[in-house]
């Protein structure tokens, strides 16, 4: 992912870059890293800054230059791995939550529904084909706000058995919670302290429109 800022939009200004790289950080609308980012050089007007895993440079974002006719710097360039390379240890911001697996440390992530759409109370874990396009969703709705959408597979509930030939994913929260699937593939099933919850797959991946 990634581009010129002409691409998608220029967003984060500062009086420094570092200025600007900070805003950036809180206004991009990319699923990146929101901290642990390390300038790795410049040249003129222009700096360039990197987040790394494993010792291995994932996201060159941003290259931020001068505004013509002004003193502020923003965006001018952004590249990125897939986010499943991010590590473990990633902060993708306060509304998205990551599931590492624990030989690889690939991740997925689940993320707050929208409060356009009432969502809010509902979390969103997403799976995406070799290609980056999502490939399917589950949903936690303990609130009941998507029990009108018709795409759902099964319903949600707490306290739960997993079913026969449930299976462990390998993925797993900082917090400890445990991703299981089934052969049926018509829900998750998230092992918490607390006992186990379903979350049920869409029968295709649903937005906030």
């Amino acid at each position: 992912m990634g581009g010129r800022a002409g691409d998608f939009g220029p967003v984060g200004s500062g009086s420094t870059p570092d200025e600007a790289l900070r805003d950036w950080m809180m206004v991009n609308p990319f699923t990146v890293p929101r901290s642990d980012y390390h300038f790795l050089g410049g040249i003129g007007d222009r700096a360039v800054y990197a987040y790394e895993a494993g010792d291995r440079i994932k996201v060159i974002t941003p290259r931020f230059s001068a505004l013509v006719g002004g003193a502020s710097f923003t965006i001018e360039e952004m590249r990125t791995c897939d986010p499943s390379e991010y590590g473990a240890t990633v902060d993708l911001g306060p509304n998205q939550r990551v599931w590492a697996y624990e030989e690889t440390g690939e991740i997925l992530t689940d993320v707050a529904g929208s409060g356009h759409c009432g969502w809010e109370s509902a979390r969103m874990l997403h799976l995406s084909n070799e290609d980056g396009t999502l490939a399917k969703q589950y949903l936690r709705d303990p609130l009941g706000v998507l029990d009108d959408l018709p795409a759902l597979l099964d319903t949600y509930a707490e306290g739960v058995d997993l079913l026969a030939g449930a299976t462990f994913s390998g993925y797993r929260t900082a917090d400890g919670l445990e991703l299981w699937f089934t052969p049926d593939d018509r829900a998750a099933y998230v092992v918490t302290p607390d006992g186990i919850e379903r979350w049920p797959r869409a029968d295709e991946p649903i937005g906030c429109v």
